[in-house]
Formats: structure tokens, sequence, C-alpha cells
């Protein structure tokens, strides 16, 4: 097991630029060798027939499909804009 020491907990607070105290220190080399031992024990772990995945939710395709439009049926609706730009409709920039 990876043990995560109080130098090196000092040392990362050193480069976060953060204040810690002796409690806090040896609280987080605690929680932080906690944290490397179950990372190691996912490693262990065997994913040889398991898919990769990109996130932990699966995303729906959810766009529409792309379709051309008549240039009169655009023009109109150009019209009816309360400020166009050539064939676009011109809206407040937001910040």
């Amino acid at each position: 097991m990876s043990q995560i020491n109080e130098d090196s907990v000092k040392h990362i607070a050193k480069l976060a630029r953060l204040s810690l105290n002796t409690e806090e220190i040896q609280k987080l080399s605690k929680d932080l060798s906690e944290i490397v031992h179950y990372v190691e024990q996912l490693g262990e772990l065997n994913t040889e027939n398991i898919e990769p995945m990109v996130g932990a939710v699966e995303l729906l395709k959810s766009l529409r499909e792309d379709i051309a439009i008549d240039q009169k049926l655009r023009d109109e609706m150009l019209k009816n804009a309360p400020d166009a730009q050539e064939t676009a409709i011109k809206v407040p920039q937001m910040s």
C-alpha cells in the first residue's frame, strides 16, 4: 500500500499555496493514503471483457437531423425578426 506521508502533504500544500496546521496535515495524510489504497484496489479488478466508458451515464443522441430549408422560408423568417444581418437573426450580446 502506498503511503502519503506528512512531508508529501506539506509539499503538496506548499505547491498549492495552502496553509495547513499540524492537525490538518495529519488528517490529509491519512485520507490521501486511503484514497491511494482504494485506487490501487481498483487496479486489481479484472476488466478484460468490459467495454470502456466515456462517462458514467449513457448519453442519448438528442440532435435533430440537419435539413435544408427553402430560401423563401428563410427570407420570410428574417422579415419577422426584430433585427437581422445577412442571413442570420441578430440578437443582443450576452456578457
